[in-house]
């Protein structure tokens, strides 16, 4: 590869971890705004199960009554084919088949409600379950990145800490090794001035006209 195909391959390469990286400093914005549309697309969709099984409990109670307006027309039926009165019995009779293809039709409808409530009742668990289960891990994402950056904050703060406490120890070094040199400076200058006005010599005369008087031992003798 050319040196120019690798400036160009360097710097797609930069460009993509740039991208990877305001993608992922933007990730949990993205994910909680998703969260947020997710459970309103769950809220719109209770409320279309609920218009469904109050359709489904509508139909329900249409088809009892109907069935009970057909038991009633029945036994009218049979009342009149016993009183010989086949005209009103076949009207009757006539009347009932009308209401049980109105039955058959809001079963059907029942049905319809029902098994689409169902659906939707166990897709919206799904979904919830999915939501939470994406909560939890986001929350734990937030828990770790906060961590993390506690962490490099201490060790950044601990390594500054660190050098400016080796510095700290160096400087004291140097200012007791200074102090060391002209301590020793201080003791020659005085030492040679002692030499120059006779001090020494007079102390060393002292100590010969009076041997004893530092001694202890000669000392302990006249007590």
């Amino acid at each position: 590869m050319s040196v120019w195909g690798k400036l160009i391959t360097a710097f797609k390469g930069h460009a993509s971890n740039a991208a990877e990286a305001v993608q992922d400093a933007n990730l949990m914005t993205i994910l909680e705004q998703e969260v947020r549309e997710a459970r309103q697309a769950i809220a719109a969709a209770k409320d279309e199960k609920a218009r469904m099984s109050a359709n489904r409990k509508l139909k329900e109670k249409s088809v009892s009554e109907l069935l009970g307006e057909i038991e009633r027309r029945t036994e009218a039926a049979r009342t009149a084919k016993s009183q010989g009165d086949e005209p009103l019995a076949i009207e009757i009779v006539e009347s009932i088949l009308k209401l049980r293809d109105k039955v058959e039709a809001d079963q059907a409808l029942f049905d319809q409600y029902k098994a689409t409530e169902e659906r939707m009742d166990s897709s919206i668990r799904q979904s919830e379950s999915k939501i939470e289960t994406l909560q939890r891990k986001m929350e734990s994402a937030k828990a770790n990145e906060a961590l993390i950056k506690a962490q490099k904050a201490a060790s950044t703060n601990t390594t500054a800490s660190d050098g400016k406490l080796a510095g700290a120890v160096d400087s004291l070094a140097r200012l007791e090794q200074r102090q060391a040199e002209q301590q020793a400076i201080l003791e020659a200058a005085d030492e040679e001035a002692r030499l120059e006005s006779g001090a020494d010599l007079e102390a060393k005369i002292k100590a010969l006209e009076n041997p004893g008087r530092n001694d202890v031992r000669a000392l302990l003798e006249k007590l």
